[in-house]
């Protein structure tokens, strides 16, 4: 109960999407009425994807189509903590970026050049989910970082869920060919469960971490995310996390709730 009673001092609550508001091209029953209650209780919200092969307005739209209003401030992607973790490490570098042309506009509007050609002086390497991977490009990648180029990842994440319960290989998967290939770890990984989504969100809002909580399905992700970075996490039970899979996981959440419109309960 004393988890529970926190919920009413966040300010700000971070969703996951797929498996915690919908499931697929189908909204969960009940979220389009929580969303108003958050509205009108204050609240900020920001709906968070380790997916970067896409951009805001896929996920504005998308949530359009299944009742929920967002605006673009609304969304943050993996890519969106890359550019803040660069503008830290080195603004305008220039990077050699596996990744949609969705990544690289983002990429690109944080002030970065995108190099092509292994003749090119490249600062870093960046690895994101690339959907349109060919051998050249990944030839080139591993080639910068054998001569010493350091390389950053968007997110971790191996296999990217798609419908009809299957899968197609992710970011993480990518990193792993490219770590066989290379014998390197990436610099840095900016996606859940690390900490650089969190810092993005307190550097915008002015937010403590006491007053954010990360709500999702998945705890090998969303709940290492909030475990890991000292914000609240709630699991709901409408996606891929069981009881079950609580008991067997060496990751406890701070609370589980049925659905995510639980949460209102508790204001």
């Amino acid at each position: 109960m004393a988890e529970l009673e926190r919920l009413k001092d966040i300010k700000c609550f971070l969703f996951d999407m797929d498996g915690t508001i919908n499931l697929g091209n189908t909204l969960i029953p009940g979220m389009d009425a929580f969303f108003k209650k958050l509205r009108s209780y204050g609240r900020d919200f920001y709906l968070v994807t380790n997916n970067s092969s896409k951009g805001h307005s896929h996920y504005v739209e998308k949530m359009r189509r299944l009742g929920i209003e967002v605006t673009r401030k609304n969304v943050l992607i993996s890519s969106d903590a890359f550019v803040y973790y660069m503008q830290q490490v080195k603004p305008g570098a220039s990077l050699y970026v596996l990744g949609t042309d969705l990544l690289k506009e983002t990429i690109i509007k944080g002030g970065f050049k995108l190099t092509t050609l292994l003749e090119e002086k490249t600062d870093y390497v960046v690895v994101g989910f690339d959907m349109s991977l060919n051998y050249e490009k990944l030839a080139i990648a591993c080639r910068l970082i054998d001569r010493g180029v350091p390389y950053v990842a968007t997110h971790p994440d191996v296999r990217c869920p798609i419908e009809g319960g299957e899968f197609i290989p992710d970011c993480g998967a990518m990193l792993k060919l490219i770590e066989t290939a290379t014998g390197k770890k990436p610099l840095a990984i900016t996606g859940k469960p690390y900490h650089y989504m969190v810092d993005v969100v307190m550097e915008r809002t002015g937010y403590k971490k006491d007053e954010i909580a990360m709500v999702g399905d998945r705890l090998s992700t969303d709940i290492a995310f909030g475990l890991n970075n000292g914000i609240l996490s709630v699991l709901v039970l409408t996606g891929e996390a069981t009881l079950e899979d609580v008991e067997k996981e060496n990751i406890h959440p701070d609370i589980i709730l049925p659905h995510a419109a639980d949460i209102a309960k508790y204001f």
